[in-house]
């Protein structure tokens, strides 16, 4: 008898949840379908998860853990500050581009805690503290070195940047129609715009 590798199993598992929770919405799916879906007893799932909402943690902590790797990668080479911003920006619009299922239920889960008067306001700034901290000081490294206009202001510069990947987020989700080339022409554009 084969041996299970039950890393890949979890993975499995939480891969074809996103892509139901995807197509039917976070709160129509049960452990019953997504049995079903994976050929699997639903006894096994909670073998693996005891619930739906372990399901969807986990599939962020996976994204978190693999966008915080290339973070740190990108932030200690020996790159100057707008490439490095540049790198970080594009690592975001990548990780937005390949992730559009999850972005789509990370949405409807937000948009369904907030109908309940819920939304955890911490948690998305728990998750997204981290970006907004490392672009916030590599912008003042682009400033401090010449790179950048000294009249800059790294936190407002920030806000700007952080706009445009949200507007990303909201277009992959709403309306389908975002293109990631067209995301990096535009932080291009205000990346160059604060050059010296």
């Amino acid at each position: 008898m084969p041996k299970i590798d039950h890393e890949q199993r979890k993975h499995q598992i939480v891969a074809v949840s996103i892509r139901l929770f995807a197509k039917w919405g976070y709160s129509a799916v049960n452990f019953g379908m997504l049995a079903k879906e994976l050929g699997f007893a639903r006894t096994l799932l909670y073998t693996y998860f005891k619930d739906k909402r372990s399901i969807f943690n986990e599939a962020i902590t996976g994204v978190t853990q693999r966008v915080e790797a290339k973070y740190a990668e990108v932030v200690h080479s020996r790159q100057s500050a707008d490439t490095k911003l540049r790198q970080i920006c594009m690592t975001v619009f990548a990780m937005l581009f390949d992730n559009r299922e999850f972005v789509c239920v990370i949405a409807d889960v937000l948009a369904a805690q907030r109908r309940k008067g819920s939304i955890p306001v911490d948690k998305v700034d728990e998750h997204t503290r981290g970006l907004k901290r490392i672009l916030r000081l590599l912008l003042g490294e682009a400033v401090r070195r010449g790179e950048y206009r000294a009249d800059i202001n790294p936190i407002r510069a920030m806000h700007l940047l952080y706009s445009q990947f949200e507007a990303a987020a909201l277009r992959l989700t709403i309306t389908g129609d975002a293109e990631i080339s067209h995301c990096i022409d535009q932080t291009d554009a205000i990346l160059n715009g604060l050059r010296r």
